[in-house]
């Protein structure tokens, strides 16, 4: 007798769990910093949570979701708090824990520096966003319209700016925050984020790294996202938000402009020495005010972490590139002042006669003066406040 041939059993699909796991993890921690003794304040805000994590699995399959939730008893759960605070104690527990982002969430009000009230603080360069659920209104309509404005504000960190349609539309009161998708176009570019930020950290590949290369690596594992953080600060208008450095650059260049040996120097300097000095004093002055407005010292947390390298690059180059914007405003104030000056006068204090050429080498030489002044300048001002000009996308 021959032996029937045996019937393989059919094959069971995979696990959901298992599934997920393959797939490239974002994950987007909660912190709440205060201590809530609200029940039902905790419910709201475990239902926003989970509405917020429930639309983002289904707009973006690609990845596998995590959203842990952390509770730190730090503030009393009354009173206003400084954003700039919870954004570095959000930035420790993201680094700590190795999420992508964080979420920080009181029910405290937020202490505004440019507007009356704030709902929310975003800031990519930290990739870290504060939200208050102080003016949502009843705990009914809490997990509505905070998981709209966790939207809002990731939407801010992955690189989105306002919009007519979906959760990036500025929300001008509470009642307009509703848990809506993301439009196509905006799933576009957060989808391109994404994938960046699933990578495998640098930490993760090897234990062992020299400062240039962990640097140079940092960068170039996402050098488009560091170049539109930084452009999104809009750091053209640094100078005008640092008026204790403006003012003083303001101060130099008027002197100068009336002393005989400032036109005497500028004028008589070569082109590759005007350029070269102009280089290195944008950077050095960088660096002069970076280090000491401790604006380096953000987290903790020490050794390499990928993250932490590529927010201090963020607020370096928002710094370098304000800088860079105020040497040429000084250069082409300059340049208009000094072609209003008598011929006769300016040739006088020059020992030359001017041309259109020894103006723009006198303009570079008071512009590169006017940010060395600036630069002491600079440190002048309350870190805090510069923190936040540097750190805030926006108050909400």
């Amino acid at each position: 007798m021959t032996a029937s041939p045996q019937r393989l059993a059919p094959e069971e699909p995979a696990a959901p769990e298992a599934a997920e796991a393959t797939l490239p993890l974002i994950q987007v921690g909660w912190v709440l910093p205060t201590d809530i003794q609200d029940l039902a304040l905790l419910d709201a805000y475990e239902e926003a949570r989970a509405r917020v994590h429930t639309l983002l699995a289904d707009l973006f399959p690609q990845f596998h979701w995590e959203m842990p939730l952390v509770r730190r008893h730090r503030y009393p759960p009354h009173g206003p708090l400084d954003p700039l605070e919870l954004l570095e104690l959000g930035l420790q527990e993201k680094i700590h824990f190795h999420w992508d982002f964080s979420l920080v969430v009181t029910p405290n009000d937020l202490h505004p520096r440019q507007r009356i009230s704030t709902l929310g603080v975003p800031s990519s360069a930290l990739e870290v966003a504060v939200m208050s659920s102080a003016l949502l209104g009843p705990t009914t309509e809490i997990p509505e319209r905070l998981a709209g404005l966790a939207l809002h504000m990731l939407g801010h960190l992955w690189g989105l700016g306002h919009d007519e349609q979906g959760p990036m539309l500025p929300p001008e009161s509470p009642e307009s925050l509703s848990c809506v998708p993301f439009t196509e176009a905006q799933q576009i570019g957060v989808l391109a984020r994404l994938e960046e930020v699933a990578d495998e950290r640098l930490e993760e590949e090897q234990a062992r790294w020299g400062w240039l290369s962990f640097h140079w690596r940092t960068f170039w594992t996402d050098p488009q996202g560091i170049w539109l953080d930084i452009w999104d600060y809009a750091p053209w208008r640094l100078p005008l938000r640092m008026g204790r450095m403006t003012a003083a650059t303001a101060v130099s260049i008027f002197f100068l402009l009336l002393g005989a040996e400032s036109w005497e120097v500028g004028t008589h300097l070569s082109t590759p020495v005007l350029v070269l000095g102009a280089l290195v004093t944008m950077v050095g002055a960088t660096a002069f005010v970076f280090a000491g407005q401790n604006l380096g010292q953000i987290s903790r947390e020490v050794g390499w972490r990928e993250q932490l390298v590529r927010s201090r690059m963020v607020i370096f180059g928002t710094l370098l590139l304000g800088i860079v914007f105020l040497w040429l405003f000084l250069f082409v104030t300059t340049f208009l002042i000094a072609a209003l000056f008598p011929d006769q006068t300016v040739s006088g204090w020059a020992g030359v006669s001017l041309g259109g050429f020894s103006l723009l080498r006198h303009a570079a030489f008071m512009a590169t003066v006017g940010v060395l002044a600036g630069a002491l300048g600079g440190n002048l001002e309350e870190e805090e406040e510069i923190k936040a000009d540097l750190l805030y996308d926006e108050e909400t």
